[in-house]
């Protein structure tokens, strides 16, 4: 049972208790106004001693009178004792319920507060969110701001933009020029590979790329046959002329020069004598050269890397055919890639065991490495520890270093 429903039974059996012990009207009376929640706005009679005098009313008679003396003296203190003890419970409980008047109305003026402190949280809540979309509404106009000087600047920069553009064109000419006279070139057969390659700026400034292992395979092979043969009265074959201009420049030179390659080849001199062949199908007949020269051919025979057809071992076949076209005395200059042994798309690079399994059938006569110093530098040596010890370029397959050998024809 909870409190209120504690008071309100409280209520009721004090209204029992004054209704069954109510004296008349006429006397005098002392009244109390309890909360109008627990006796409906009547009036209760205080109890106390007096209402024993109800026995002045019956008791009329001498033996009633004693009995009534008696009486009194006897339950008198009883009595007294308990009306004494019902007016402090009546008391209490009129405290008690008053406090808790007072409670429930201080408890209703807390709600009531407690309320209003929750609108304005919640008005503090919505104004947060108002300043947050002030904050925002700020950077949105400082972003606007900085558009608008942005678009005052759009002429400038549509100006300079416009110059970018011109000067892109000129540069994307030139480059295209370049790259489609490198093409022609390429097409007619008129491309050569020079020792010395150089690449050109976005503004069409030519600067030097890279020295190749070509700047010493050609002076090898022009030393190597003025040293083997005192007249230039002589018949050779060079292997793989395409891109070179050793052919060109040995016909210029009075030497009687048959060319091969897959590839066409534009030149023409009196003494130059082009066969589009492969020399692993040679169309030419056995013993008839003097000399056979291979300028770094024969580590892109079998590859596929020019458009050839692609087996192992094609290099080795290639030197079998070249020992056949050669005369009983014959000589044979070649270059090849050396260094750590490897296979890339482009090429092979040789070892000592590679290279002499190539070159079987054949005796050195002489044999030089060049060593790549570094991009612009090549030099010349005897020594083969320091070739074998160098790598190629990753990215562009060029070797560390090449091998230029003289060789002579093993005869049975």
């Amino acid at each position: 049972m909870d409190y209120e429903k504690i008071l309100e039974r409280i209520s009721d059996v004090y209204q029992q208790s004054a209704r069954f012990n109510r004296p008349d009207e006429n006397e005098s009376r002392k009244t109390i106004n309890l909360p109008n929640k627990l006796v409906n706005n009547s009036y209760v009679i205080e109890i106390d001693g007096n209402y024993l005098l109800f026995f002045n009313d019956i008791y009329t008679n001498a033996i009633r009178k004693w009995l009534k003396s008696i009486l009194k003296k006897i339950a008198w203190p009883i009595f007294k004792r308990q009306v004494y003890y019902n007016s402090a419970v009546r008391q209490l409980l009129y405290n008690l319920i008053q406090q808790s008047d007072e409670y429930n109305t201080r408890d209703k003026e807390v709600n009531k507060k407690f309320s209003q402190l929750e609108q304005k949280v919640e008005q503090l809540s919505q104004l947060e969110q108002k300043v947050e979309q002030l904050s925002q509404l700020e950077q949105k106009v400082d972003q606007l701001s900085q558009l608008e000087q942005k678009i005052d600047q759009l002429p400038q920069l549509q100006q300079a933009i416009d110059q970018l553009s011109a000067e892109l064109q000129v540069n994307n000419n030139v480059a295209s020029q370049f790259a489609s006279a490198e093409e022609a070139k390429i097409k007619s057969g008129l491309w050569f590979n020079d020792p010395i390659w150089v690449g050109h700026r976005d503004n069409g400034e030519a600067y030097w790329v890279e020295t190749t292992e070509r700047i010493l395979e050609k002076t090898f092979v022009m030393h190597s046959l003025a040293c083997l043969y005192q007249s230039r009265d002589i018949e050779i074959l060079d292997v793989g002329a395409a891109e070179s201009l050793l052919s060109y420049e040995l016909a210029s030179f009075n030497y009687s020069v048959t060319a091969i390659d897959i590839r066409p080849i534009a030149l023409f001199h009196p003494n130059l004598k082009f066969v589009k062949t492969d020399i692993c199908n040679p169309v030419l007949p056995p013993a008839s050269f003097d000399c056979v020269i291979a300028l770094s051919t024969l580590e892109h025979i079998g590859l596929g890397w020019y458009g050839d057809e692609t087996g192992e071992s094609y290099d080795i076949k290639a030197v079998q055919q070249i020992s056949l076209l050669l005369k009983p005395e014959g000589s044979f200059i070649l270059t090849v890639p050396y260094g750590k042994k490897a296979l890339t798309p482009v090429h092979r690079i040789y070892n000592q065991e590679s290279l002499q399994k190539l070159i079987q059938d054949f005796k050195i006569v002489q044999i030089s490495y060049g060593v790549r110093k570094d991009d612009f530098t090549w030099t010349i040596t005897e020594n083969e520890l320091e070739a074998s010890e160098k790598e190629h370029n990753p990215d562009n397959y060029l070797p560390g270093a090449v091998a230029m050998l003289v060789c002579k024809k093993n005869l049975v």
